[in-house]
């Protein structure tokens, strides 16, 4: 645009004009340099903070880079990654550089036990073992009472997911059941082996779960002994176990045998030469509404140094949790029934107390015992943070003519609880715990305890 000026005074306006002008343009150029300046030292300094954090990690590596001899191992791997991975299994962390899961879990227990009444073998036991309450009135029957932390457990497991014989892992377990402490001073209770074994694919081989018994099925008790009609054992096995795509799934073991003998109605129980290992075979279906198992064993019975002809014997059982959400959604019913003949040691209760094979030294003839066992559990969840078990149990033995009088023949167990669990990890509970025992000659002792318990795990 062009403007006409005329005149002196118009000159002078004009020269006036133009001189503020170009000191605006001169004000404006220099503020946009100074923004473009401070731009420019912000960009720097970013690039300045970027290249200190990338001169802090080359020198962490290099801190933790192994020796020459060693780059491409797995530890030159582990050197580089920066933080612990989760693992595939819960609670569970990727060990770094590899494939391998590793995990820590096991509980804390403190057991309030007391006894009320009846006669016990051994005073208050940490556990209620039916079969040591005296029928015999050789015991005092006074009350008792006990604190202890012996079933607290610890264990570790490594996994890895992809093998070419499918997943594997490796279980150990221990807990403080082995000899009782002294009482007097540390109640320093000894550390014990539980669970030992690796599992690849469908092969499993070490110290675990008998193929006969069924975890999954027992009652929840804060009485570490629980029902006397279960099959508890834990012992060395080597399984192979294929499972089906419809929930059906079949099992077939060895596992170690442990034959148990006596030598006439008053000589101790021994073992037998155990020549054969037993064994186990099972089905299992798992469905929506629950779980059905069904499991046998055979076993040899080999009478030490011959003095007696060898015995063959056997059990089976049937055990299965069933789903009953008609009361509560988590309301279930748990089970076992077991037939043994010659195999004593596959229903608790029998288990310590009676031989596998009676030997009468007066006829030279051999008798396998028979015996049964079962338990029922109803288990109902008033919330969900609280939840009670009713459990009965009954166990008998057909004893042979010349047994002694008191001799174990029959028992029965009950017990019913409250348990609390504010969070999933923690457990409170009281339990009402009833034993009855019945020696051949009809005598019978009982006894009723009370048991409060506090469980975190983790």
């Amino acid at each position: 645009m062009f403007v006409l000026i005329t005149g002196k005074k118009s000159l002078a306006t004009a020269v006036v004009v133009g001189a503020v002008l170009v000191g605006s343009a001169a004000c404006a150029s220099a503020q946009d340099s100074t923004a473009q300046l401070e731009k420019l030292i912000r960009e720097q300094q970013k690039q300045l903070d970027a290249l200190r954090r990338e001169v802090g990690a080359i020198k962490g590596r290099e801190a933790h880079r192994p020796a020459p001899g060693q780059r491409g191992t797995v530890a030159a791997k582990a050197a580089d990654e920066p933080f612990v991975l989760k693992g595939g299994l819960p609670l569970s962390w990727r060990l770094p550089g590899t494939d391998v899961d590793i995990k820590i879990g096991g509980k804390v227990k403190a057991d309030v036990i007391g006894r009320v009444g009846g006669r016990q073998s051994s005073g208050a036991q940490d556990l209620f073992a039916v079969t040591g309450i005296d029928t015999r009135g050789t015991r005092f029957g006074d009350d008792a009472f006990r604190i202890h932390s012996r079933e607290s457990r610890l264990n570790f497991e490594i996994s890895k997911k992809d093998t070419p014989l499918g997943p594997s892992r490796a279980f150990i377990e221990g807990d403080f059941f082995g000899a009782a402490g002294n009482q007097v001073a540390s109640n320093s209770d000894s550390f014990r082996l539980r669970h030992a074994f690796v599992e690849v694919g469908p092969l499993l081989a070490g110290q675990w779960w008998t193929t006969f018994s069924d975890p999954s099925a027992y009652a929840e008790t804060l009485d570490f002994q629980g029902s006397g009609g279960q099959a508890f054992i834990r012992q060395g096995v080597v399984r192979l176990e294929h499972k089906f795509s419809n929930g059906f799934s079949i099992a077939g073991a060895i596992e170690n045998p442990e034959g148990r003998v006596q030598f006439g109605p008053a000589a101790p129980i021994t073992s037998s030469r155990d020549t054969l290992p037993d064994f186990v075979g099972r089905v299992r279906y798992q469905g929506a509404l629950g779980h059905l198992q069904i499991a046998g064993v055979v076993t040899r019975i080999n009478a030490p140094n011959g003095l007696a002809s060898d015995e063959t014997g056997y059990a089976g059982t049937v055990t299965g949790r069933l789903n009953l959400p008609l009361l509560a959604q988590k309301d279930n019913l748990r089970f076992q029934a077991t037939y043994a003949n010659g195999a004593t040691r596959h229903i608790q209760e029998t288990a310590g107390v009676l031989p596998s094979v009676f030997y009468n030294p007066a006829t030279g003839q051999s008798e396998k015992q028979k015996s049964f066992g079962g338990y029922v559990a109803f288990q109902h969840w008033w919330t969900n943070e609280l939840r009670s078990n009713l459990v009965y149990s009954y166990v008998r033995a057909d004893l042979p003519s010349f047994a002694l009088a008191s001799t174990f023949k029959h028992s029965q167990y009950a017990a019913a609880n409250l348990v609390w669990s504010p969070w999933s990890e923690l457990d409170l509970g009281i339990e009402g715990q009833y034993g009855l025992r019945e020696d051949r000659d009809n005598r019978r002792g009982r006894q009723t305890r009370l048991q409060s318990s506090a469980t975190y795990r983790f």
